[in-house]
Parts: C-alpha cells; sequence; structure tokens
C-alpha cells in the first residue's frame, strides 16, 4: 500500500520543539520504516506565530535551515496553527526558529 492511500499512524513518540531566537539544539526523530529510507512526520505549529522549520540530515543541516527567510532558503514556514503531514528522509533533524516563544511537536510516522 502507497503512503498516500491511507491514514496517517504514529510510529513513534512525539516530540517538543521550543523555538525561540536563536533556534534550540536540533532533535532527532526516529521513523521506523526500513523499506523507503524516508517517512512521514505530523508537525503541529501550537502557537500564534510564523515558526521557521529546519530540517536536515544531520543537526548542522537543521540548523542552517531554521532561519527567518530573506531570501531563498530550505526553511518551511508553519503559519499559526499549522498542521502539517511532511515527508523526510528516516531520522531527520529538526529544529525551529521563532522571534517568540513557541511550541512545536513533531510525531513520526506513516500516511497521510
Amino acid at each position: 500500500m502507497s503512503a498516500s492511500t491511507y491514514a496517517f499512524q504514529p510510529l513513534g513518540n512525539t516530540h517538543l520543539i521550543a523555538a525561540t531566537n536563536p533556534a534550540p539544539a536540533p532533535v532527532q526523530v526516529l521513523v521506523d520504516e526500513p523499506t523507503t529510507g524516508v517517512g512521514q512526520y505530523r508537525i503541529i505549529n501550537n502557537s500564534t506565530n510564523t515558526v521557521f522549520l529546519g530540517v536536515g540530515a544531520t543537526s548542522a543541516q537543521a540548523t542552517a535551515n531554521a532561519a527567518a527567510i530573506v531570501t531563498n532558503a530550505d526553511t518551511i514556514v508553519l503559519v499559526p496553527g499549522a498542521v502539517e503531514i511532511l515527508r523526510f528522509r528516516n531520522n531527520a533533524w529538526f529544529t525551529a526558529f521563532s522571534a517568540a516563544a513557541s511550541t512545536i511537536y513533531i510525531t513520526p510516522g506513516q500516511g497521510l
């Protein structure tokens, strides 16, 4: 069954990122999906602030990508209250930049 044909199924613990300025130390979120090498992540911006999510294969990449966008960047913008299911390689690193304290929840899994 393709990942896009069934509902999101959590496959691990939910991680909390306290987005601030500067972005906190990245966390690695593991997805147990050995066949495809990628997993879905349910990401929630549980704040009233815009958050700039940095994702990478390493903690350094995640930190570099967590910045307010001035020009083109590999940053993912999460508007206040956003709930997204995004696909990244397994075991991705995450951090987030926000001008004011914000809470981000990331749950690894499969499905949409």
